[in-house]
């Protein structure tokens, strides 16, 4: 018994180091897609007056179709849809591609969502063996230290979480309503085709 448990012992000392690196991995994995989230949230509050107008003119079948400017997989997209929107099984393969994407990136988000507790309570648990240990043996320097890694674990793993879910909220219900919007016209197509001539229709895509 007392074989197995140095075993269990000693694993799980050595895992200290990987955890804590696996969470700075996470801790800057997450500032990163903060990054990338800011930025899209203020090219989106740039573009959205666009798009309103865009959404508006389709919805009214208008012979006047605005651009929106985005250099994006969605800008992409809606190209195709307004430029081949009469080959179905394209614009259909092209929406389907696109929402994959989409799960992609917001899998990524919610794994990290869920990986940071799980590596915070591991990063909390393994040091408090050491520190019990110090304890029993008046060490107080040595539960000390051992506490505040424990401690300190903790609050990065629930501040990777916090960022991961704060991210994939807002990018699900971007994604959400770009999928509206590009459905939308990619079904009202063939109403939008009878009443514009395609050369009318021009979405202009530029980088932002």
């Amino acid at each position: 018994m007392s074989t197995l448990t140095n075993i269990f012992y000693v694993t799980s000392i050595a895992l200290m180091i990987p955890v804590m690196l696996a969470l700075l991995f996470g801790l800057t994995y997450s500032l990163y897609v903060s990054g990338i989230t800011i930025h899209e949230f203020v090219q989106r509050m740039k573009s959205a007056p666009a798009r309103r107008k865009f959404s508006a003119a389709v919805e009214e079948k208008s012979s006047d179709i605005p651009a929106v400017e985005n250099a994006d997989e969605f800008g992409k997209t809606l190209d195709v849809i307004l430029t081949k929107g009469n080959d179905s099984l394209l614009v259909g393969k092209k929406l389907a591609d696109l929402e994959s994407t989409w799960r992609g990136d917001l899998q990524k988000i919610s794994d990290l969502a869920k990986y940071g507790p799980a590596l915070g309570l591991m990063g909390t648990l393994i040091p408090l063996g050491p520190a019990l240990v110090g304890l029993a043996e008046g060490d107080l320097a040595t539960m000390s230290n051992n506490m505040i890694v424990a401690f300190a674990t903790t609050v990065v793993g629930v501040l990777i979480s916090l960022i991961a879910l704060a991210n994939h909220s807002a990018r699900s219900r971007w994604y959400r309503d770009d999928s509206i919007l590009l459905t939308f016209v990619a079904e009202r197509y063939p109403e939008l085709s009878k009443t514009n001539d395609k050369s009318d229709v021009d979405v202009v895509s530029e980088a932002a």
